[in-house]
């Protein structure tokens, strides 16, 4: 039984390290929440603060599968409205998979009709 808990605890230490708190790793993307940075391959990365909050709300939402564009609107932007039209969300997924995403990689699938799934890193 020592043995079962000590692997789970390195196993469960590996996706703190990943998905926890504020940080996300997986060798080419890097990205901290707390200290509003992030590097892809090693070259930084310029997010704006709206970006950095959409990217944590899709990598927070891995177990649910996917989040509901509704959802998200609600948690990006606040109760008055305050975005420029309904496309805003699409526009900001746009720009952020201009960023990280590479030819060999996707990290944001659009679950269409439904709303946006965040696959970390796989290969295309």
């Amino acid at each position: 039984m020592s043995v079962f808990q000590k692997k789970l605890a390195v196993v469960l230490g590996r996706l703190t390290k990943q998905y926890g708190g504020d940080t996300y790793e997986d060798g080419t993307l890097t990205i901290n929440f707390s200290e509003m940075s992030a590097a892809l391959s090693g070259k930084p990365l310029t997010f704006t603060p709206l970006e950095y909050r959409l990217l944590k709300i899709l990598m927070k939402n891995t177990t649910d599968r996917f989040v509901r564009g509704k959802s998200c609107w609600k948690k990006l932007w606040d109760a008055d409205g305050n975005f420029v039209d309904e496309h805003a969300l699409t526009a900001a997924i746009s720009r952020v998979r201009n960023k990280i995403e590479t030819p060999g990689r996707q990290y944001i699938k659009t679950v269409y009709g439904m709303g946006y799934m965040w696959i970390g890193g796989a290969l295309k």
